[in-house]
């Protein structure tokens, strides 16, 4: 079977699933989004026993949720960052000055699984959450209240805490259940959609931090093991299996993403759970699973090299810094032929429905009721096409928007600005 992308690409006889239980899809959808980050989050229940709404802090749904102008982080938020400590060698340890998270140590030696548990589990959490979830009967919206549960992995001493956007996503509560049994509640400091990454703190001392390794120096059979809170239920749990492929492309949810495999059990609870090689050290963070009763031994792990940017960023600012923003509400449209009852289906493109002051859209000139249909040459068919294309861009990249205005079609020189969340 292939991957549901844009391109064929040969993958494994299933679909690929989150393997967290803490999100759900939102039936109602309404009619704009706003399109100042680039990202697509991928929410969807995974288990009877834990569904959450998805929240839609900034991203792109089709016919979705419009998002309020961002905020900017000050400079005196974005300087009160955490000191993460990390380990050089086995005698040495370096705490790094502003929160910067370093991968790349070499191995230190090989550990029996005992002795790589006895390390690692001490670094790894139990994440509860509480979700309000709004479903539709028969066009009559109702709420109530959902449990999701995950895991994540401790990076400072002082309570700062890696796990996956979807595990934490709409929250509106949080705990997390240390290694000790200790329950403390927590808070979101930013979340990465787009790596499936986020930060939570809770307020405590004396915790004990993973410790990071090199996911560059994995190797096709080498040994790992995944600890986690599979179901919910079963904290601290530890399996262990080889490396199956260093850097295997897989679409998670609609977002392509470069994952480690592995034939360690992963289990629905487990995402933002911590992968460990033979020496004790973090390589991976626990995001997705195969789901499929013909498929077993195939789940994926964020390898920590890719994202160390995108953690000191959510570490030091709350979010990640340098992505492209447009700054527009958009809705999904198509251009009809005809009149009346008897029009039939044309062209599918974005519409603009408002236009944010100071961002990038306003400064290219574009204004309400444009139809965005191209971006550098790029058929723009829907919104996550749109997000998509931005996705490609950084802030201060050029692009060519190729709009309809009225019974014109223009070209537009639009440079982007930096995504910035609100607070």
């Amino acid at each position: 079977m292939e991957y549901n992308t844009g391109k064929k690409r040969r993958g494994v006889g299933a679909s690929v699933l989150i393997a967290c239980t803490a999100m759900a899809v939102v039936i109602g959808l309404f009619a704009g989004v706003i399109l100042m980050n680039s990202t697509i989050q991928y929410r969807q229940p995974k288990a009877a026993e834990a569904t959450a709404a998805p929240e839609t802090l900034h991203a792109v749904l089709p016919e979705a949720t419009v998002i309020p102008e961002a905020t900017a982080v000050t400079e005196a938020e974005a300087t009160e960052a955490p000191a993460l400590t990390v380990t050089a060698s086995p005698e040495t340890a370096v705490t790094t000055e502003h929160a910067n998270v370093s991968a790349g140590f070499a191995y230190e030696g090989q550990y029996t699984r005992a002795q790589v548990v006895e390390l690692a589990a001490p670094s790894v959490v139990g994440i509860d959450g509480v979700f309000d979830i709004t479903v539709s009967y028969w066009g009559m919206p109702q709420s109530y209240e959902q449990t999701g549960s995950g895991s994540g992995v401790i990076l400072t001493a002082d309570g700062y805490i890696a796990t996956c956007a979807h595990v934490v996503d709409g929250a509106k509560k949080l705990t997390v259940t240390l290694n000790d049994d200790t329950s403390y509640e927590a808070t979101i400091v930013g979340t990465d959609s787009r790596n499936d990454l986020a930060i939570i703190k809770i307020d405590a001392e004396g915790l004990t931090p993973a410790v990071l390794g090199d996911s560059d120096m994995l190797t096709v059979g080498e040994d790992v093991i995944a600890i986690g809170n599979p179901l919910g239920e079963l904290r601290g749990t530890a399996t262990s299996g080889i490396i199956s492929a260093v850097k295997r492309s897989i679409t998670v949810e609609n977002t392509d993403m470069e994952l480690i495999q592995t034939d360690a059990a992963i289990s629905p609870g487990n995402s933002g759970g911590g992968l460990f090689n033979a020496s004790g050290k973090l390589i991976g963070i626990v995001n997705a699973k195969v789901s499929d009763t013909s498929a077993e031994g195939l789940g994926f792990a964020i390898p920590v090299n890719s994202v160390v940017k995108e953690i000191n960023d959510l570490l030091n600012y709350g979010y990640v810094t340098g992505r492209a923003a447009l700054g527009v509400y958009t809705q999904n449209v198509s251009l009809t032929n005809g009149y009346g009852y008897f029009s039939f289906g044309g062209t599918r493109c974005v519409q603009i429905t408002e236009v944010v002051a100071g961002s990038a859209a306003e400064a290219a000139g574009l204004k309400v009721g444009d139809l965005i249909m191209e971006v550098d040459g790029k058929t723009i068919g829907s919104n996550s096409d749109l997000s998509d294309a931005i996705a490609a861009y950084n802030a201060g990249d050029t692009a060519s928007f190729t709009i309809r205005r009225g019974n014109e079609r223009l070209t537009v020189s639009v440079t982007f600005g930096e995504y910035k969340p609100e607070n």
